[in-house]
C-alpha cells in the first residue's frame, strides 16, 4: 500500500538534516585548506617578523603575503578548484573575506599622509593592527554568511571566535608597546592557535 508523500513536509525534514551539517561535511576538503592558510600565516609572520627585527623597507612586506598567498590560492584553485571570485547563486565566503581584507590597504592609503610621525614600529604595529582587525570583520561576515548554507551553529562559531580574537588582537598589536616589537610573532602565534583548534572542532562529528 503506496502513502501519499507532502512534499513540503520532506523538504522540511531535508532542511533540518541539512542543518545538522559541519563545514567539513558538507565539504571534505576545508579542514585541510584551513591547514594550508595556517601555515601560511604562520610562514609570512615569521618571515615578516624577521623583516621587523632588520627595519626592512616597507615594500617587503607586501611582497612576502601577496607571494605567500598567490601561491597558496594557485594550489587551492589547482587542487581544489576553488576561486576566490564572487559567486554565482550563492555567496563565495573566500570572496567577502577577500573584500573585507584588502579593504584595510584602502584605509592604509588613507591614512598614510599622516604616518611620518611614528617610528618605523610603532607604523608597522599600525598596519598590521588594522589588516587584523579587517580580516577579524572579515570572519565575523563570513560566519553568518554560512547560515546561507545550512552550516550547523557550532562551525558558524569558530569564524565568530576567530574575528573576535583578529579584532582584539588588531587593537592591542598598536596600543600595547610590548607588541610593537614581537608584534608579527603575536599575530603568527596567535593564528596558529586559533587554527588548530578550530581544526579540532571543525573535524569532530
Amino acid at each position: 500500500m503506496s502513502e501519499d508523500v507532502d512534499p513540503q513536509a520532506l523538504q522540511q525534514d531535508l532542511d533540518r538534516i541539512k542543518d545538522a551539517m559541519g563545514i567539513a561535511e558538507r565539504y571534505e576538503s576545508a579542514p585541510e585548506q584551513w591547514l594550508l592558510f595556517s601555515v601560511l600565516v604562520a610562514a609570512g609572520s615569521a618571515v615578516s617578523q624577521v623583516l621587523l627585527f632588520a627595519r626592512a623597507a616597507g615594500f617587503w612586506y607586501p611582497v612576502v603575503w601577496v607571494g605567500l598567498f598567490g601561491a597558496g590560492s594557485l594550489v587551492l584553485s589547482r587542487r581544489y578548484d576553488y576561486a576566490f571570485g564572487p559567486g554565482h547563486s550563492e555567496p563565495n565566503v573566500g570572496f567577502q573575506v577577500l573584500v573585507v581584507y584588502f579593504g584595510s590597504f584602502a584605509a592604509l592609503s588613507a591614512v598614510d599622509p599622516f604616518l611620518p610621525e611614528l617610528g618605523y614600529l610603532a607604523d608597522k604595529a599600525l598596519a598590521l593592527g588594522l589588516v587584523a582587525v579587517m580580516l577579524g570583520l572579515g570572519y565575523l561576515v563570513a560566519g553568518e554568511t554560512l547560515k546561507a548554507y545550512r552550516i550547523r551553529a557550532r562551525d558558524r562559531y569558530v569564524l565568530h571566535g576567530g574575528g573576535l580574537l583578529l579584532v582584539a588582537l588588531g587593537v592591542a598589536i598598536p596600543t600595547v608597546d610590548v607588541l610593537h616589537t614581537w608584534s608579527y610573532a603575536a599575530f603568527g602565534a596567535s593564528y596558529v592557535v586559533y587554527a588548530a583548534a578550530s581544526y579540532l572542532v571543525l573535524t569532530r562529528t
